[in-house]
């Protein structure tokens, strides 16, 4: 508050209650330590008490001579400041007496989706200007998915001294991170996967012969699968488990918990008919079971109680519905102890950025829901509304996030937890949208959004804008008859996503796709058998129809928002700029180019996935068609697949020149959403895929040359 006065050359004094004046005073507290807060309260003047202390409600109110802003809890008091602010900004003439109470309990969000999830080396210094736009937000923890990895990434182990040490500039940045989120009322977890693969943190001769087992892994690991995990039931590594647990809670005494995911990357537990330990425990899990789900319980109870032994506040936070469905995950989750609150998607596997209309709660999900509610924990449902892996950083669907946040609540979900999130130099649509509606999911999306759209690009841009984003509504509703996940809008799904990270862009079309394409599924289904029908479905024409039709929609989204950077004013600035950094809020054409940027690359993005899914329906059908000795046939799919190629050809020149024009935009991030690193890398890589496109069709017409000449002779 004294900040925001100073910046209105006011200049003012924080003292205690007993110490200040009697009138003109700003009044900043909680019932329960003002008392002046505490008489308008019991008079009726301030409806504060009735909040609970677990909301971050605020009563914001002129009394007199005075301003008043009373918080259920320190937080919420926070949140009324920037109430206040707002406001103030705004140049609102009401009258002042603003109370709101948020509906989702809990709102955790991450950063930006960025690859320094797997380069330590590389992560950020975490700002405070930062921590304050995630704090203005209405962001109460902070749950990145990058700020994460195995406990020997954050502290070194007493039981194997001979492991790799943690990063002593990564531990730096961590502890403060932790400590500047504290200070803006935002609780922070780490993502933690355990064990690790003890190959990635030592020699795997230092470690004793009975810490070792062996996992059959559904992707990586040496020939079908096998590797080497640390074995959980091995005494000596329940040892080291805790040991890291402990000093973990005790060395970031800042960080509020830990969000557990239960198998990943570089964290496996042993397959049972590999392991005669884990064999003896794993009484109902299937000798070849790479995730048996009687380990995987009592490793979190052993990671929550050696958690509590330190700190009985510590919140582990168990995300086990992922990798576990049906009777596997009841047995898991009833077996689990020690866990603080459970998280799950509404799909019961990985999170989405949207909601079919045709959506119902997976049992996995409802399972958790009412694990919870018997157990007496939060639960947490996993969502994105800002960033995903599969969809280009930053882009704008806030007709979907708002409809995702209305339905979570006729799920009676009152905790969300975004894995990955913002952008805070972006000031994003979708990250003012949610922060909106996680408060009020009641209001009318039309008025807020063109409301919005007016006042973020003007009034010639906006209706363009708005139109934009309306033609990512239909983008999205390709999939909206889907009772599960739109696969192209899911995490993890890269093999049909529409954004560049993790695996850069879509591969080449040529003959080789196939086997690319069916060993990505194959992978995916092994991982979530359940899912196996949906998985064949993405090798159909329908599934291509689909692509398509989302596809027009992009196109369609990108002109309308190309158009309004036309028309967008270069000296007028957007009407909200939380973030606030040393260049101050961006113009209207600035704000809009951000608008468009993301929409052409998922577009380019998308355009490219279905020549991926045409070249896989051409090359598998000339397939069939030789198998049967349908020479005709074969010779018009043939050419059918040439003339995609050509076609091809041109969808990725076309993507060139549009980086190129990204690259002439400075500062590129924050006017398209990609580092000049990434733009030149892309633009390398398209070129690449260009060239050997060029030179594969070229070997083509001389092989048909060749024929022609050889039937001639």
């Amino acid at each position: 508050m004294r900040q925001f006065l100073e910046e209105g050359h006011l200049s003012v004094s924080i003292v205690h209650e007993s110490e200040a004046a009697k009138k003109a005073r700003i009044i900043l507290g909680l019932d329960s330590d003002s008392r002046e807060i505490a008489r308008l309260s019991e008079g009726g003047v301030l409806a504060i008490s009735n909040i609970s202390r677990e909301d971050d409600g605020f009563h914001l109110k002129r009394v007199g001579e005075e301003v008043v802003i009373a918080g259920a809890n320190p937080r919420g008091v926070l949140y009324g400041v920037y109430a206040l602010e707002d406001l103030i900004l705004e140049g609102t003439s009401v009258s002042l007496d603003l109370r709101k109470v948020p509906y989702f309990r809990k709102r955790g969000s991450g950063l930006c989706y960025t690859d320094t999830f797997f380069d330590r080396n590389r992560f950020p210094d975490f700002s405070e200007e930062t921590a304050a736009y995630l704090s203005r937000l209405g962001i109460n923890q902070l749950t990145d998915q990058g700020v994460g990895g195995n406990l020997c990434d954050f502290v070194r182990s007493d039981i194997f001294p001979f492991q790799k040490p943690p990063l002593a500039e990564f531990q730096r940045k961590v502890r403060a991170m932790s400590s500047i989120c504290r200070k803006y009322g935002i609780d922070q977890y780490i993502f933690l996967n355990e064990p690790g693969l003890p190959g990635t943190t030592a020699d795997l001769a230092q470690y004793p012969k009975d810490a070792l087992g062996t996992v059959a892994r559904p992707w990586g690991g040496g020939k079908g699968g096998i590797d080497t995990t640390l074995c959980v039931s091995s005494t000596i590594v329940q040892r080291y488990l805790r040991n890291l647990m402990r000093k973990f809670v005790r060395e970031y005494p800042d960080i509020k918990g830990v969000l557990f995911y239960n198998m990943d990357v570089s964290s496996w537990i042993c397959t049972p008919g590999l392991c005669s330990r884990c064999k003896a425990v794993c009484t109902d899990s299937p000798d070849g079971e790479f995730n048996p789900w009687e380990t995987q319980a009592k490793l979190v109870a052993l990671l929550a109680d050696a958690a509590h032994e330190k700190d009985p506040r510590f919140d582990f936070r168990f995300w086990g519905s992922t990798h576990y469905h049906g009777e596997r995950f009841d047995k898991l989750i009833h077996a689990a102890r020690g866990y603080n609150s459970l998280l799950s998607s509404w799909t019961g596997s990985d999170r989405t950025i949207m909601l079919p209309d045709a959506a119902e709660p997976d049992p996995t999900f409802l399972l958790s829901q009412k694990v919870s509610a018997d157990r007496g924990l939060p639960c947490y449902m996993a969502c994105e509304f800002n960033n995903l892996e599969a969809v280009p950083r930053s882009l704008s669907f806030p007709f979907h996030v708002i409809a995702a946040l209305k339905r979570y609540k006729q799920w009676n979900v009152r905790n969300l937890n975004e894995i990955f999130g913002v952008e805070a130099k972006h000031n994003s649509i979708n990250a003012l949208v949610m922060r909106a509606f996680q408060w009020d999911p009641e209001q009318d999306p039309e008025l807020f959004l063109t409301d919005l759209s007016r006042r973020q690009f003007g009034e010639q841009a906006g209706p363009l804008v708005y139109g934009s984003w309306v033609e990512m509504r239909k983008a999205f509703d390709a999939w909206n008859d889907l009772p599960s996940g739109p696969f192209p809008l899911e995490g993890s799904q890269f093999h049909v996503k529409i954004g560049t990270a993790i695996g850069g862009l879509p591969p080449l079309i040529l003959p080789d796709i196939v086997d690319t394409y069916d060993s990505i599924t194959t992978t995916l289904t092994k991982v979530e058998p359940w899912l196996a029908e949906r998985y064949q479905e993405q090798k159909s024409q329908a599934f291509l129809d689909r692509m398509n039709l989302m596809n027009v929609h992009l196109a369609r989204a990108a002109l309308l928002a190309k158009k309004a950077v036309v028309v967008a004013g270069d000296h007028a600035f957007v009407g909200i700029s939380d973030f606030r950094d040393v260049n101050g809020r961006p113009t209207c054409k600035e704000y809009a180019e951000l608008n468009f940027a993301p929409i052409a690359v998922a577009d380019a993005l998308c355009r490219q996935r279905c020549d991926i899914l045409r070249a896989y329906l051409f090359l598998t059908e000339i397939k069939r068609s030789r198998a049967v000795t349908n020479t005709p046939l074969v010779s018009e799919t043939n050419e059918q697949y040439r003339r995609l190629i050509s076609e091809d050809i041109g969808v990725q020149a076309h993507f060139c020149e549009l980086l190129a024009n990204f690259a002439k935009m400075t500062p590129c991030y924050t006017r398209t959403g990609m580092t000049m690193e990434e733009i030149v890398g892309l633009m390398a890589d398209t070129r690449s895929k260009i060239t050997a496109l060029q030179k594969f069709l070229g070997q083509r017409r001389a092989e048909s040359s060749e024929r022609e000449a050889t039937t001639l002779r």
